[in-house]
């Protein structure tokens, strides 16, 4: 077995830990299979989940005084206490739909990999490992901000390890799926890469058929499995990522927190939510397949014209395929491209001036009051 295919094991036994793949991969066919054990353990796995979701869920609801911080304003508690309820709801979202859809998703990424073991030589293979490194590292940063910030702030000791649980493998799972979607996105990159150079040596009839099938695996499948998980997680960062800065300008900036401890809260509120956000922009940066698809036209271009049908083959797959952009979609509601980190940033700062401004209006009703 080559790196790649080792690296994308890791991936898969990570997932299937998780109760998200429980699939058994077969090196020799290249082959996701399903056992009856491998169901029952994503049965077992995917009840406890949601059971566990659900409940975490209806304590926050009942017991909102329980997650009460002292420390931080009225607006802030209510805020952390809409993050925590929609992380619980995401990961129940996340598992029922990859439960329900589990067949469709094994196809896809069985696909895929035969796919990347025919491209393997175009790949690079230190990309897929270097995104479980950068995974790995980012998961501590997580951990640590959030044991020390939830200890400093004085959030008593169960709701401090219900958050932790929460907080922790919800960054775990979700971010672990935005990896294995950016490496998926390299493999068909790397098939592209792999098609175009047979286009380079000639070979058109090759290179054009496979270049079609995986852009239509790239706008069907791949859009719709993914597509789909894309637009809850990528709405539960947009929603989490004021919530350092609010954090600090709530509470460390106003002097709440002693001159020694200052320093560090100033740090951990700075990269509170910066694992998510660098998760998040690394899956819309990773755009491999829109350019690789747009240097066909500059390839097919430079063929010398011979005079016969191969022209017209070419003229035609020009004026039917080069229009059609691949761009893969949070089911339809935004690209999951470079284009659109502009507006998660512009909606990101349009929150926090939202919650700027209710902390605002909270300390002049309080200043009334006492007046």
């Amino acid at each position: 077995m080559s790196k790649v295919c080792r690296d994308l094991r890791i991936y898969l036994r990570l997932l299937h830990v998780m109760g998200i793949v429980c699939w058994h991969f077969d090196s020799d066919h290249c082959q996701l299979m399903a056992t009856s054990g491998s169901e029952r353990y994503a049965v077992v796995y995917a009840g406890c989940i949601l059971v566990s979701t659900t409940a975490s869920f209806i304590f926050a609801l009942l017991q909102p005084n329980r997650f009460h911080i002292a420390i931080y304003n009225q607006t802030g508690n209510f805020y952390e206490a809409v993050i925590f309820r929609s992380t619980c709801l995401v990961l129940f979202l996340v598992y029922v739909i990859l439960y329900v859809r589990r067949h469709r998703y094994r196809d896809l990424v069985q696909h895929i990999l035969r796919l990347n073991r025919r491209c393997v030589s175009s790949c690079t293979d230190q990309q897929f490992l270097h995104n479980i490194i950068l995974y790995g590292m980012l998961t501590i940063l997580c951990f640590g901000n959030y044991l020390h910030g939830y200890t400093r702030a004085g959030l008593a000791t169960l709701p401090l390890a219900l958050c932790m649980l929460v907080y922790i493998y919800a960054f775990l799972v979700l971010c672990l799926l935005l990896m294995f979607f950016v490496s998926l996105k390299q493999v068909m990159a790397a098939g592209l890469i792999h098609h175009n150079q047979q286009l380079c040596q000639g070979d058109l009839t090759s290179g054009l058929r496979g270049r079609q099938q995986i852009l239509q695996v790239c706008g069907g499948e791949l859009n719709e499995c993914f597509g789909l998980l894309m637009l809850p997680i990528v709405a539960l960062v947009l929603l989490m990522a004021p919530s350092g800065p609010f954090f600090l300008i709530s509470t460390v900036l106003e002097g709440k927190f002693r001159p020694d401890e200052c320093l560090i809260m100033l740090l951990t509120s700075s990269t509170w939510d910066t694992p998510w956000m660098i998760m998040l922009v690394l899956m819309l940066r990773t755009n491999g397949i829109s350019e690789e698809a747009n240097k066909t036209a500059k390839i097919l271009t430079k063929v010398p014209r011979t005079g016969t049908g191969l022209d017209r083959m070419i003229e035609k797959f020009l004026l039917k395929n080069l229009r059609q952009q691949p761009i893969l979609t949070a089911y339809g509601f935004f690209a999951l491209d470079k284009s659109t980190l502009f507006k998660l940033f512009t909606a990101i700062f349009t929150y926090m001036v939202i919650l700027v401004q209710f902390k605002e209006m909270e300390n002049s009703t309080k200043s009334i009051n006492k007046f």
